[in-house]
C-alpha cells in the first residue's frame, strides 16, 4: 500500500516548493498504461492509477510514472502527489495542484484522516468465512538491502525485556518494528482470469496448460476488502501473506521474484478502491470510488 507522501515535519509546509524531476541518464522501459482523472475539484485531481506504474519519480523510473505523465498532461510542473501507491498496485490517488492548500490535504494523510479501501484477490480461503471480518495488527520492519519488508506477530509488552529484546534473534542491528493494524474482511470467492499468475499459486506446479484436469485460465479465487488503519510500506500486502493469503501477482511475497520494471505481465490484483475524507478547506465529506475491477486491473476503468 501507500503512505503519506514525506515524513519530515517541514514537509507537511504549504510553501515547499516541489522538487524537480531527476535528471534521466538511462534508458527507461516503456510502461504502456496511464493513470485515468476520476475528478477535479478545488486544488486537487483525483486519479486511477494503473499497475506498474509508480506514483513518483524513484531515480530508475522517472518519465514513466503518474507524476511525470500528470505533470505534462494538464502543463503543471508543481503538481505533487499527496500520498503514494505501490508501483504495483492500482486504484484512487490524491494529487496536489496548489501549493497553498497542499499541506492541509497531507496533514489528512499524516493524521490518519482519510478513510482508505482495497479490494485484493488471493486463492480460497479456507479457514475465514464469507463475510467474516477481523483486525490484524502485525509488526513490519523495513531492513537495509531487502526490497520488502520483514512482518511478525505483535508482541503484547512495554518494551524491550528477557523476553523480547530490543534486537530481535536474527534482527541486524538497528532493525525497528512498528505496528501495523488493518480491517481484513473475506468477502467470499470469486471467478477470474487468472493466466498470468497461475505459476506461482500453487508452488509453481500448475498452470493454464497443466495436465491435472482442472487448471484453466479461469479459476475461482477468494475476493477480500482491506482498511489499513496505519500506512505502512507494504502493510497490505505483508499483511496477507502473513496470514497465509499472499495477493495474487505478488511479486515480493511470500518470496522475493526480482525486480524486472519492464516486465508488465504479472499483475498484482490489489486496487485502491475507495477515499473517503472531509475536506479541509470547506469542511465537506468526500467519498471517491474507483470502478476499476480488481479482476482485470489493467482494464482502462471509465468514468
Amino acid at each position: 500500500m501507500g503512505r503519506a507522501a514525506g515524513n519530515r515535519d517541514e514537509w507537511w509546509g504549504a510553501k515547499k516548493a516541489p522538487a524537480p524531476d531527476p535528471v534521466v541518464s538511462h534508458a527507461e522501459p516503456d510502461i504502456p498504461f496511464d493513470p485515468v482523472v476520476v475528478a477535479e475539484e478545488g486544488g486537487v485531481v483525483v486519479v486511477d492509477k494503473p499497475p506498474f506504474l509508480p506514483s513518483t519519480p524513484n531515480g530508475r523510473l522517472v518519465r514513466n510514472t503518474v507524476l511525470r505523465r500528470l505533470r505534462d498532461r494538464f502543463g503543471e510542473p508543481d503538481l505533487t502527489c499527496v500520498h503514494r501507491l505501490d508501483r504495483l498496485t492500482s486504484g484512487l490517488l490524491l494529487v496536489s495542484r496548489d501549493a497553498a492548500s497542499r499541506g492541509a490535504y497531507q496533514r489528512l494523510f499524516q493524521a490518519g484522516r482519510v478513510g482508505k479501501t482495497y479490494e485484493a484477490l488471493t486463492v480460497v480461503a479456507d479457514d475465514w468465512a464469507p463475510g467474516e471480518s477481523r483486525d490484524v495488527v502485525v509488526e513490519l520492519a523495513n531492513v537495509a538491502g531487502e526490497r520488502g519488508v520483514r512482518v511478525r506477530d505483535l508482541l503484547l509488552d512495554d518494551g524491550p525485556s528477557a523476553d523480547r529484546p530490543a534486537v530481535a534473534a536474527g534482527d541486524a542491528p538497528g532493525v525497528v518494528w512498528r505496528s501495523a493494524t488493518t480491517r481484513v474482511t473475506y468477502v467470499g470467492t470469486v471467478a477470474a482470469e487468472v493466466g498470468d499468475v497461475l505459476p506461482g499459486m500453487f508452488g509453481g506446479g500448475h498452470g493454464a496448460s497443466c495436465g491435472c484436469g482442472s487448471c484453466g485460465t479461469r479459476m475461482t479465487v477468494g475476493k477480500w476488502r482491506l482498511e489499513p488503519v496505519t500506512g505502512r510500506t507494504h502493510q497490505l500486502r505483508a499483511t496477507m501473506a502473513h496470514l497465509g493469503y499472499p495477493i495474487l501477482g505478488d511479486d515480493t511475497y511470500p518470496e522475493d521474484r526480482g525486480l524486472d520494471l519492464g516486465d508488465v505481465t504479472r499483475v498484482l490484483r490489489l486496487v485502491a478502491t475507495e477515499l473517503r475524507y472531509d475536506d479541509p478547506l470547506d469542511g465537506r465529506p468526500r467519498h471517491f470510488r474507483s470502478v476499476r475491477d480488481v479482476a482485470d486491473p489493467l482494464a482502462e476503468p471509465r468514468y
